[in-house]
């Protein structure tokens, strides 16, 4: 009987961990500099900075664009303070990400301030 149990058990975590992480949205990073904002939404929610949706560009290398989506959800920090997307243009960033479908979608982008 408990080895029944624990074969069962496994199997739920199993298939739960199948099913828990659709194919083609594992995060990914790059790094470059923040050349271009657009800005499409903002929202006011309190205790809540950067609830802003609309587009990043990057430059990872020297004449190379990526352009990401950046979402409500997205966490924004320029250094360790929360930023709003606008604040993050010319600085080196590093950005999380998933792909969905054609579109790269940030989850996050770290900001290094300027200066440093």
């Amino acid at each position: 009987m408990a080895r029944t149990t624990v074969v069962g058990f496994s199997l739920v975590v199993v298939i739960a961990c199948l099913v828990g992480v659709p194919a083609g949205f594992a995060e990914e990073r790059i790094a470059g500099t923040v050349i271009k904002t657009h800005l499409t939404a903002c929202a006011v929610v309190p205790g809540k900075v950067g609830t802003c949706e609309g587009t990043l560009e990057l430059e990872p290398h020297a004449g190379e664009w990526v352009t990401l989506q950046v979402t409500r959800d997205t966490v924004l920090k320029k250094g360790e303070e929360k930023a709003f997307l606008f604040q993050l243009q010319g600085n080196r960033a590093t950005v999380t990400y998933v792909t969905e479908g054609e579109q790269k979608v940030a989850t996050s982008v770290v900001a290094t301030p300027s200066g440093r």
